[in-house]
């Protein structure tokens, strides 16, 4: 044996080690030295898939994704097939033809055309369609209602009353929704020629609209040491963003960016807005550039106290930021977004784990109450009035046709009623009792003084259908669901039929969306209460479907046909009315005292700005 090959073969050793302790060395080095994500370029979330398989399949299937997509026959979900939707006179039509979907109806100049629907926007609730004409990209007035399998006009998903603009919701694409319906959107407005070169990174919200940009992600992590020194020491990687591991503040901007209206800060940047776009990146900072709308923000040709209660609380979707910003929790505590919601994981439908949606989510911090439920909710630990988000976060929320928890966390206080005209958790779910009685009975179970009431007789009216007459159109919104909660006072399900002749009453709105909560409403109590009694679950057969934006006549004769089952039905086993219902003994509407509450409606137009 060559006496010099075991001196060779150690030193090509010693050569090996130190080759591969300087690569760790040197990936450790790079792990630590901080790095600008928003340096990188975006490469779409297809190439994520790679490494972050699961990752990937858990974003994929979320509303996220199909929040934008390319008109195709895939993402397509409205019914195209030669339909035809009339509203305020006017005959849309929908067809298909060599593999596009068409859509005839009034459009943003006013006149009627056929137009090709090039993009959609939406998946879960109601899906939008866009057209382009010239450079820009028009949200055209005719939806797709997924939930209730139709057609509608915005007006409809959106809060316009009958009567309103038949283009009031036909909206520039590229100026509005294109910012927080996709990722890294650039509207690429010219303000000399007034016109538009849109485009986003990707459509829909991908995994780069909360990670930030990867390509120096990728690029670094082809080095398989770095890779595994990532993976053995669990450090964080600079190139990336990974919200978990943010500060609280930075952590919740993630979500705010698009969960929480916002204006450019100052307002004079909303050329770069609309120019280059918004200049945010996931894990900047959000407050560098924009401001949350709040109730007492400025901004031109805008009523933003329309979209909160008179308290400040945000009381429309896509504020939710802002309500979380009021929330002790969050300013004196660690809450969190993800500390109840779960990007890939739990039901896409909210992204919320099964868990979460119970006490869980709450006793994380308020360990101590779980150990005595009853005796902190001083109801029935296992009723609706101990849920913990039916007391502290109710649906006092509205968006797309539908009510949502709010995310300001708070103590019910029935007075809110009367000082602030909002809704509020133990009205909301004792729809039968007035705020007065629910204000005494809090004052009574906590050992609490008593708050002043009002003098307005209005209030006399249990609270839940005082607004659902009396109230603005928010308020009336919020009460029609409220009057058909799968969770209230009793889980008794014929007692609650009380509320069907208010639900049909309501039916005769000014507003279709407030007639779609009504009508869902009145469903949903029927058919929980068809599971008791053979005589209730024949209705949703005998009686016609109601649909709010059909024509005047129409819709009353639907009311009637309801009217007339109602009437019939063997009232036992319902909660009689009493003094606070404008009910008579028969169950049937007090007209004059109906009429007296709706003299009160403030009809005024509520913008949702989104």
């Amino acid at each position: 044996m060559n006496p010099a090959k075991p001196v060779i073969l150690s030193a090509l050793a010693v050569v090996a080690a130190g080759f591969v302790v300087a690569i760790v060395v040197s990936a450790r080095t790079d792990i630590a030295t901080p790095y600008d994500v928003a340096a990188s370029t975006y490469v779409q979330s297809e190439t994520c898939k790679r490494c972050h398989e699961s990752n990937y399949a858990s974003w994929r299937r979320t509303f996220h994704r199909t929040m934008t997509q390319e008109a195709t026959p895939d993402s397509v979900v409205g019914d195209f097939n030669d339909r035809t939707f009339v509203y305020q006179g006017v005959a849309s039509r929908m067809t298909r033809s060599d593999g596009a979907c068409f859509m005839e109806t009034i459009g943003p100049d006013g006149a009627r055309g056929n137009f090709r629907i090039v993009r959609t926007v939406g998946s879960r609730r109601i899906q939008q369609y866009v057209t382009k004409i010239g450079d820009r990209h028009w949200r055209l007035p005719i939806a797709w209602s997924i939930v209730d399998g139709r057609w509608l006009h915005m007006n409809g998903a959106f809060l316009h009353p009958d009567g309103a603009d038949f283009g009031a919701h036909t909206t520039v694409w590229d100026a509005n929704c294109i910012f927080c319906h996709n990722t890294k959107a650039k509207p690429g407005y010219d303000f000399d020629r007034k016109t538009f070169a849109s485009s986003v990174e990707q459509l829909g919200i991908g995994c780069e609209s909360c990670h930030g940009p990867a390509s120096e992600h990728i690029s670094r992590n082809t080095n398989p040491f770095r890779r595994y020194t990532l993976h053995v020491t669990g450090s964080a990687d600079p190139t990336i963003v990974n919200p978990a591991r943010l500060g609280k503040e930075a952590q919740v901007q993630v979500c705010g960016h698009c969960h929480g209206q916002r204006m450019p800060n100052p307002v004079s940047r909303i050329r770069e807005f609309l120019g280059a776009g918004d200049p945010y990146v996931a894990g900047s900072d959000l407050s560098a550039a924009t401001t949350p709308l709040w109730r007492d923000s400025i901004l031109e040709g805008v009523d933003l106290t329309a979209r909160y209660w008179r308290d400040g609380t945000p009381r429309l979707t896509a504020h939710e930021y802002q309500s979380l910003l009021m929330t002790p929790d969050y300013r004196k505590g660690g809450l969190t977004c993800i500390r109840c919601h779960s990007m890939h994981g739990g039901d896409p439908k909210g992204m919320i784990t099964e868990e979460m949606r119970g006490p869980a989510a709450c006793l994380q911090c308020h360990a101590n109450i779980g150990e005595d439920v009853a005796g902190h909710t001083r109801h029935l630990a296992n009723g609706a009035g101990s849920d913990c988000y039916g007391c502290h976060m109710p649906k006092i929320v509205f968006g797309v046709m539908q009510a949502h928890p709010t995310h300001r966390i708070t103590k019910p206080d029935p007075s809110r009623a009367w000082l602030y005209q909002m809704p509020e958790a133990c009205t909301v779910c004792h729809t039968n009792r007035t705020a007065t009685w629910a204000a005494g009975e809090l004052s009574r179970q906590y050992g609490r003084p008593a708050p002043a009431l009002p003098a307005d007789s209005q209030f006399e009216t249990a609270e839940t259908v005082r607004a659902a007459f009396a109230g603005d159109v928010v308020q009336r919104a919020i009460a029609a669901e409220a009057l058909g909660a799968e969770r209230g006072y009793t889980p008794d399900r014929v007692a609650r039929l009380w509320a069907v002749p208010v639900l049909l009453a309501v039916m005769e709105d000014n507003y279709p969306a407030i007639r779609t909560c009504a009508y869902r409403s009145l469903r949903s109590l029927v058919q929980r209460a068809g599971r008791e009694r053979a005589d209730v679950a024949g209705a949703l057969g005998l009686v016609p479907a109601f649909e709010a934006q059909a024509p005047p006549e129409t819709r009353r004769a639907a009311l009637e046909r309801w009217w007339r089952w109602w009437i019939a039905l063997d009232k036992r086993g319902i909660d009689p009315p009493d003094g606070s219902m404008p009910l008579d003994s028969a169950f049937r509407p007090q007209i004059e005292r109906i009429r007296a509450l709706r003299a009160r409606q403030d009809n005024s137009i509520v913008s949702i700005g989104e």
